[in-house]
């Protein structure tokens, strides 16, 4: 059996996601934020609408670390090198 997929049938897997006011509030949360400054960020993102860099740039300002910024390079190139298993079974070798 063949399957065909439609370009229209992937569309929504390409869309973004749009956060939510409780799915910020919860990431501020998780990120140690204040309370006071997670009220601040969130009257913020009414007025201005929920800008995940501009958040970013008001929790600069007021003394925390980006919280949804990934600067990880694409690079396919990690750190893990090359892992050698153990073989199963011991085996002979001559010196």
């Amino acid at each position: 059996m063949v399957s065909i997929i439609y370009p229209h049938a992937l569309e929504h897997l390409f869309t973004e996601v749009k956060m939510t006011f409780q799915d910020l509030q919860f990431a501020l949360e998780l990120n140690c934020i204040s309370e006071k400054d997670i009220d601040y960020i969130l009257d913020y993102s009414k007025k201005n609408g929920i800008d995940t860099q501009a958040i970013d740039d008001e929790l600069l300002k007021l003394g925390y670390d980006r919280v949804f910024d990934n600067d990880l390079d694409d690079d396919d190139d990690d750190d893990f090198g090359y892992i050698e298993k153990f073989p199963q079974k011991s085996k002979f070798y001559e010196d």
